[in-house]
């Protein structure tokens, strides 16, 4: 019935089709037009936009109506316009009236459709094309099952002519044997006949034993006189004629009639053709002599042997060999050792192997190194498991090009199910893939730039999102609109517009990291999919990347024009679970961007953009503190248990007009961050050591300083040579100078730090392991590096002298210390008790809020001289 209403349709869709051929559409009935169940479009030819569209049109492509006549046909038809000409070139090559094309639907699917186009001139005497499109996707797919079909037809061929060789060898074996058994026969027969006449007991015994034998044979044979009159036949033929009382004395010809060649000499295998029980048959006739001992003649006897079945079966062979030769798909027939007996002629064509080559080698001489032994096992495994493999491979060809090819492969079993041999067939696919390929390209990337286009961002989405939620990573998400390009549309032209859309393409892809997906989205929309990003400042790198290569001038055909990008940035998981919540919330992002001026970015949650904006903030200030004097040295006292020696810590202070206050563990990891920390650095051990000597001169006793030097100082500075010029130029001795390193400085365990502090130590400088017992402390750090002092953090002197554990590991540390010749300082001291324990223990040093907070140089400078004042 569905059959039928194609029929139908296809019927009425041509007659409208000549209708508009020879008239007007202003005389094309408008209720067939919209209610035909055809998909009709009219269509501008000029221009490609569509003019009119039926219901059919607007159900099958999933717009309404109103959208359809928005559109041009170049945006449903997914050919470019050279393919365009070469479908319009393969049609007329073919002599096809209609094109194929690849129409997408509103919901993106993609389809295969045949077009049917005829130009006619509307009311207002202008040219239209009415076109009828038809859906053939599933005619293409019946299409390649029917050549699966004739594939697998051809497979059974060749079988089949196998077994029909092994029956023909059979049967001509049988012959042989039969004809062996004839003449023996007919020997005996002889003898039996000379002999008739002594004996009658004897002859009828002999009679008796040739009556047996002419029964053994499964062919007819049947003796008579010289006149052809029956005398006797074995049981075959009185099994096969049903007269057998009056077959006896009646003429051969009774039984066959019409065969001429019955009354002529002796012969031997001469091919007659039969009349038997209505049917016609081939039998292969020998007519001998029957002569007793005198050489008198008796008679003749006949022997017809059916070989209808053979020499149809050799028919069959031969069309088999045939096919074996002609077909255009390589076929290779390997024994059970899987050592090649046999190849086709479209083999060598397409392998560029010769029989000679391949005669009595393995198939693995064309292996690809493509597939693994897993693949092989597999395939092998399914021959003895169900007695066949079918599927893609890659092999090698005699030039060394590897190539994709379909293969089917059948196991060949004997009676006992043991494999005998191997027949494979194979054709090259590279262009099937090539194909495969295209319009895989076509489908999953963008045709101007190359990006990947919405359909294929999202999937690449949607695997990203799920790796990112088993990992438990981050995923960035960027949409970036190009700002002010309609204007470079509108007066430059669409040509400058495309070739605008491509540079910018470029240039994004030059931004980003491999693992990237960088897309068009349509227009002048663009995504990025940043998976494993880690930091907010890591995607703000990128981001201001994008930004700057995008403001940079276009150089297109002469014509400098400039862009710049609007970018919305979101997080997976911090601003949602899905894509459809994460691209909303970029694209919301976005619009923010362009509502604060354009050419910058914005993160959709206020709170990550509070937080970029302030470390952007913070950093700006940090490269100017320097330079605005804004950081000052603060100095917080380290005194000796028995309060005759004291120095200081320098500590790095920051006060911005702006920022207030800033704490030193948030702009501290930001200098060693951008670097700024080397400078800094250097500034502040060049204020504490003018400020130590100042006060070593003033006291007229010992006192030292103790500096903070960061890893990143190390690495990018040989410290040793910094410290020994800041010694020099501000006066300061070497002992009254302590450097401070923590434990990640030791982690790097690089030789080059080791030799920054053995050459410090040969200076005479301190060096001093901070918060110990914290982070990464190992002992062998202890042992390896020239140590003279250790400081043990705050956390274990905070619950002092009540808690056992923090008891037993200062106790232990300051032994260690002990033996080890090490100077101990407990950090964080706040009350006398805590003081008074740390007595106890020998503790050498303690700083803390007890004996002062972090003060600046001049209150130091008072609280100092107090202490020395009070000193005996």
């Amino acid at each position: 019935m569905v059959a039928g209403l194609k029929i139908i349709t296809t019927i009425v869709s041509v007659v409208l089709l000549l209708y508009c051929s020879i008239g007007k559409a202003v005389d094309l009935p408008a209720q067939v037009f919209r209610n035909n169940s055809a998909v009709m479009l009219i269509i501008d030819p000029s221009s490609g936009q569509i003019t009119a569209a039926n219901n059919a049109a607007a159900a099958f492509y999933g717009y309404a109506e109103s959208e359809l006549l928005t559109l041009r046909i170049q945006d449903i038809n997914q050919f470019t316009a050279e393919q365009v000409a070469i479908e319009r070139k393969n049609a007329v090559a073919e002599g096809r009236n209609y094109f194929i094309f690849r129409h997408q639907l509103a919901d993106q699917t993609i389809r295969t459709v045949s077009v049917y186009s005829v130009p006619f001139r509307d009311k207002n005497n202008e040219i239209k094309l009415f076109s009828i499109i038809q859906d053939i996707s599933e005619q293409r797919f019946l299409q390649q099952s029917l050549w699966h079909y004739q594939a697998n037809l051809e497979q059974q061929v060749v079988l089949q002519t196998q077994e029909i060789k092994q029956v023909n060898q059979s049967q001509t074996l049988l012959l042989s044997v039969v004809i062996v058994v004839l003449c023996g026969a007919t020997l005996i027969l002889g003898v039996f006949l000379m002999r008739l006449r002594r004996a009658k007991k004897r002859s009828e015994s002999q009679g008796a034993r040739l009556s047996a034998i002419f029964d053994a044979i499964g062919d007819y044979l049947i003796f008579t006189n010289d006149h052809g009159k029956i005398l006797s036949a074995n049981s075959r033929v009185s099994d096969d004629f049903t007269f057998i009382g009056g077959m006896l004395n009646n003429s051969i010809n009774t039984l066959f009639p019409g065969i001429e060649c019955l009354f002529e000499a002796s012969y031997s295998n001469k091919e007659c053709e039969v009349r038997l029980q209505g049917q016609s048959r081939i039998f292969s006739v020998t007519k001998s002599d029957v002569r007793d001992a005198k050489d008198v003649r008796l008679g003749f006897i006949y022997v017809l042997q059916d070989i209808t079945v053979r020499l149809a079966n050799e028919r069959e062979q031969r069309l088999a060999s045939t096919v074996f030769s002609t077909t255009s798909e390589g076929v290779l027939v390997s024994d059970k050792d899987n050592n090649i007996q046999m190849v086709n002629r479209a083999f060598s064509q397409i392998t560029g192997y010769s029989s000679e080559e391949v005669l009595g080698e393995s198939p693995a001489l064309f292996n690809s190194g493509r597939h693994g032994p897993a693949f092989f096992k597999q395939l092998y495994r399914e021959l003895h498991e169900h007695g066949h493999w079918e599927g893609e491979i890659w092999n090698r060809r005699k030039a060394g090009e590897v190539y994709p090819s379909w293969l089917q492969v059948s196991a060949v079993f004997d009676e006992a199910h043991n494999i005998e041999m191997y027949v494979a067939l194979f054709n090259d696919i590279t262009s099937r893939k090539n194909h495969e390929q295209m319009m895989w390209q076509q489908a999953n990337f963008d045709t101007l730039t190359g990006l990947a286009n919405r359909l294929h961002f999202h999937e690449q989405f949607d695997h990203s999102l799920d790796r990112a939620k088993t990992h438990a990573s981050r995923l960035a998400i960027c949409f970036i609109d190009l700002d002010r390009f309609k204007a470079v549309n509108d007066t430059l032209g669409h040509h400058i517009g495309d070739l605008l859309l491509i540079e910018a393409a470029q240039r994004l892809k030059e931004c980003t990291r491999s693992s990237d997906i960088v897309a068009r989205l349509g227009g002048d929309e663009f995504a990025l999919l940043l998976p494993d990003i880690d930091t907010i400042s890591d995607i703000e790198k990128i981001a201001n990347k994008v930004l700057q290569q995008l403001a940079a001038p276009f150089e297109l055909e002469g014509h400098e024009t400039f862009v710049s990008g609007s970018m919305g940035i979101t997080f997976f998981p911090d601003d949602g679970g899905d894509r459809k919540a994460l691209l909303r919330n970029a694209d919301s992002a976005m619009y923010k961007a362009k509502e604060h001026g354009r050419n910058c970015y914005q993160f959709y949650t206020a709170a990550m953009h509070e937080h970029a904006q302030a470390r952007r903030q913070l950093e700006g200030a940090l490269h100017k503190a320097l330079s605005n004097q804004e950081l000052k040295v603060f100095y917080q006292p380290i005194v000796s248990s028995d309060g005759q020696h004291i120095g200081s810590e320098a500590l790095l202070r920051w006060h911005n007009e702006v920022l207030g206050l800033v704490p030193p563990d948030k702009f501290i990891p930001i200098c060693e961050e951008l670097g700024l920390i080397v400078t800094i650095g250097e500034w502040v051990l060049y204020q504490a050591c003018s400020q130590a000597k100042a006060w070593c001169d003033r006291i007229q006793q010992s006192f030292f300083v103790t500096v903070n030097v960061s890893s990143i100082q190390f690495q990018r500075a040989d410290m040793a040579q910094v410290i020994a010029r800041v010694l020099k130029e501000t006066g300061l001795a070497h002992h009254c100078l302590t450097i401070e390193i923590t434990e990640t400085v030791l982690a790097d365990n690089s030789d080059n730090i080791l030799q920054q502090l053995n050459a410090l130590r040969d200076l005479g400088v301190e060096l001093a392991i901070d918060d110990f017992g914290t982070g990464y402390s190992s002992l062998s750090y202890l042992k390896r590096f020239p140590l003279s002092k250790l400081k043990i953090d705050r956390a274990f002197i905070r619950d002092l002298p009540n808690d056992q554990e923090d008891r037993a590991l200062v106790k232990a540390i300051i032994s260690m210390a002990g033996n080890l010749n090490l100077t101990v300082v407990a950090e964080g001291v706040e009350t006398q008790p805590q003081l008074d324990f740390l007595r106890t223990l020998k503790c050498d040093y303690s700083q803390g809020y007890l004996h002062s907070k972090p003060i600046p140089a001049l209150e130091f400078e008072h609280w100092l001289t107090e202490q020395v004042i009070e000193l005996p």
